[in-house]
């Protein structure tokens, strides 16, 4: 039975014609269980995919289990609905200025949008992170604010601070991956032992986290490498996992301990400071235009 267009138009359209795993431009549907496994054509077993993680990641590479793609799936509905209560929200502070003035619409704003600055990505979430982009512009051309467009200005510098320290999250081991387990040809005993992640690695965690393995001191240390939302071993059918587990576990946390000692030592003291300069540019700008106005023709 061929799947109807009525779904594929519904799987798609709330996809934003994304790909459900890394966000690639993508118009294929793939069944998380395999169609010869008994799977079915309902929505429930359909999840958009883009030609490479279809092709390659799946089929080929069998990167993902059914478990991982139902997550992944799942992760996508709770992103919708965050966006549409984004909408909500903003479009409800915007009627609170006119209602109750602009010092409670400043504050519910600042709440929202310091909210959403966290977890709106513009690659994953493109149509929140418009109305939040929006919505900053529609405030900066707001003059009801005490401060005008230079406090607007503020909220928007802070907006975009908060994010890219968004970017530099902790990352944690959240479970092994019971699934993870396959036959590896590195040696004749090894099978690849699997954790799954609080979230896929980005690129300074990763470069961070093999810097530290090939550094680390472990008498057992096997092959180890990231892949996408895992860290997968090497191991042998005789190992003690617990203790490899623990080791792993050691990584991750001198991983974050890391990247958090970047971010105070580098990330937020260059934020601040291009701050200070977006905001020492604007009263300049707003100084020589009161003395444009002095000036005499």
């Amino acid at each position: 039975m061929a799947i109807s267009q009525s779904i594929r138009n519904r799987l798609l359209v709330e996809a934003g014609h994304r790909c459900t795993v890394c966000s690639e431009k993508a118009y294929e549907l793939h069944h998380i269980v395999e169609q010869a496994q008994g799977g079915d054509d309902s929505e429930e077993n359909l999840i958009v995919l883009c030609p490479n993680c279809h092709q390659q990641r799946v089929h080929r590479n069998k990167e993902f289990t059914p478990v991982q793609l139902r997550a992944y799936k799942a992760n996508l509905k709770e992103r919708k609905e965050f966006e549409r209560r984004l909408a909500q929200n903003l479009e409800h502070i915007r009627l609170l200025l006119d209602q109750e003035g602009p010092q409670a619409a400043e504050a519910a704003l600042r709440k929202e949008m310091s909210d959403a600055a966290s977890v709106v990505d513009p690659e994953r979430s493109p149509s929140a992170y418009e109305e939040v982009s929006k919505t900053a512009r529609w405030l900066a051309e707001r003059q009801e604010f005490k401060a005008g467009a230079r406090e607007a200005l503020e909220i928007e510098c802070d907006i975009d601070i908060q994010r890219e320290l968004a970017k530099w999250k902790s990352i944690s081991i959240v479970a092994v991956d019971e699934d993870g387990w396959k036959k590896h040809d590195k040696f004749p005993a090894s099978y690849t032992f699997v954790v799954k992640l609080s979230a896929s690695p980005y690129t300074a965690w990763r470069e961070v986290f093999n810097n530290q393995w090939h550094n680390s001191f472990y008498s057992m240390k096997r092959e180890t490498h990231l892949q996408g939302d895992r860290i997968v071993m090497i191991v042998a059918d005789s190992d003690n996992l617990q203790n490899h587990l623990d080791h792993l576990k050691q990584l991750v946390e001198w991983t974050n301990r890391h990247i958090e000692e970047h971010v105070e030592r580098r990330v937020k003291p260059d934020l601040e400071r291009q701050r200070r300069q977006v905001l020492h540019e604007f009263d300049t700008i707003e100084s020589l235009k009161g003395k444009v106005k002095e000036l005499k023709l």
